[in-house]
């Protein structure tokens, strides 16, 4: 069949088909097709809401999105990392009070082994029990205390190995959070003229809360300068596309 015998056709797509034709046209760079498709799609008028609001209200939630894609990551990130950094002493701990039980059980199972190795009988000795000043000193029970001392400080300072990178990882997305916040709040003050807060409160809550917690770090973290710059012009270049027909449109009635 001809292709001008199916023209007559593409007039009744419905909007679901008219949709995945095109973008299989557009797939496999058909402009003719694309074309034809486009040309033959009903055209319907609707009633809406005024533009002025009703842009402002799509780009405003536009925004927001935005903010919650590249802000959420972030800090489900630093909430990971406070969640592991309340859990790492608790941690460190147990591991230091196993670390000192297997060099006591090791210290035993040498000191049994040596005792039938020299040919002895019976019950291994222990240490004397210390009643008081008035109790001589055993030595090797000294020796053992400064040795199971020696294991506790060598296990905090691996702790603290960690929890250096820890803070420096922490600081770093703090500083990346509070500019991707920071420019979202320009927009807002400068093109939507309402309190970033209340914009994220209306299409997104939820997030609401862990903004307030970063918000704390205003002033204690240096924001980044590049990045500042880019994530407000992308905010506000989103914000302008939606908004920028109802602009258009005032513009054409004040010059009639």
């Amino acid at each position: 069949m001809k292709k001008g015998r199916l023209d007559r056709f593409y007039p009744s797509f419905t909007g679901e088909e008219r949709f995945r034709l095109y973008l299989e046209a557009v797939c496999r760079s058909d402009e003719a097709e694309v074309k034809r498709l486009l040309e033959s799609c009903p055209r319907e008028s609707y009633v809406m809401n005024e533009m002025g609001y009703a842009y402002r209200c799509k780009a405003s939630k536009e925004i927001v999105g935005m903010l919650y894609l590249v802000l959420g990551p972030l800090l489900a990130q630093l909430e990971i990392i406070e969640g592991f950094r309340e859990a790492l002493p608790y941690v460190s701990k147990i591991y230091t009070n196993e670390a000192v039980l297997a060099y006591r059980d090791g210290y035993q199972a040498g000191a049994r082994r040596i005792w039938e190795a020299a040919g002895k009988t019976g019950e291994l000795p222990g240490w004397r029990e210390r009643k008081g000043d008035t109790e001589d000193e055993d030595p090797e029970k000294d020796r053992e205390i400064q040795c199971r001392r020696s294991i506790s400080k060598r296990l905090e300072k691996v702790s603290g190995v960690v929890f250096g990178p820890l803070e420096e990882l922490e600081r770093e997305l703090l500083g990346e959070g509070l500019t991707v916040w920071s420019a979202f709040a320009n927009c807002c003050r400068e093109e939507c003229r309402v309190e970033p807060e209340k914009l994220v409160k209306v299409w997104f809550a939820p997030m609401l809360p862990e903004i307030e917690k970063l918000k704390d770090y205003l002033g204690l973290i240096e924001l980044k300068p590049e990045m500042l710059k880019d994530c407000e012009a992308a905010f506000k270049e989103v914000w302008n596309e939606v908004v920028g027909p109802e602009k258009q449109s005032q513009h054409e009635a004040r010059s009639a």
